[in-house]
């Protein structure tokens, strides 16, 4: 009996088309398709504002539908830009969304930031993931500053160091949904 492939949702800071983030997404999509089923999560610019205090009656369907994903996923895969030194406001409000939850405690994440520089961002959103419980490695997670001479506006990453530290990340990251699922 084979294993089923693990179950990945992946999430895009970036949400205009031209985003290389989404991009990424969608190539390590196609190229680890063999290894994980990677699901595209691409509603997170249609969620209403976050506020604190909200029953979960009066919880939008579209935040519902979206911790459920999150729940279902095996593993959650993040790759966003930086904004103004700092997560994207659209991410954040979706990370928010799930504080009261448990949905991301114990769950495996990864983290690409793909930005110019990126540092700010990817430490707000390790601490960030941290706070909400995820599970997080130093092995899954990595920052690619200068994205835009790194990877081709197709999505394709040209930089040999870059493309080498994705791969070890992909795996590091299949490699323990695979023991997660198997405890």
């Amino acid at each position: 009996m084979s294993k089923s492939k693990p179950k990945v949702l992946a999430i895009s800071g970036g949400i205009s088309s031209s985003s290389y983030n989404k991009k990424i997404l969608n190539a390590l999509k196609h190229n680890y398709a063999d290894d994980c089923e990677i699901m595209m999560y691409d509603e997170i610019a249609n969620f209403p504002f976050f506020a604190s205090g909200i029953s979960d009656e009066e919880t939008p369907e579209i935040v519902k539908t979206f911790l459920k994903e999150v729940e279902k996923a095996d593993g959650i895969l993040i790759c966003s830009p930086e904004y103004v030194f700092s997560i994207p406001g659209v991410l954040k409000n979706a990370i928010e969304w799930a504080v009261s939850s448990v949905v991301f405690t114990d769950k495996p994440v990864a983290l690409i930031t793909a930005a110019s520089v990126g540092e700010k961002a990817h430490e707000s959103l390790l601490l960030v993931l941290k706070t909400i419980g995820a599970k997080l490695s130093e092995k899954t997670n990595l920052l690619i500053s200068g994205v835009k001479g790194k990877v081709s506006i197709d999505g394709e990453i040209t930089e040999e160091v870059t493309k080498q530290s994705v791969k070890n990340l992909m795996v590091q990251f299949i490699n323990s949904l695979k023991t997660n699922s198997s405890d």
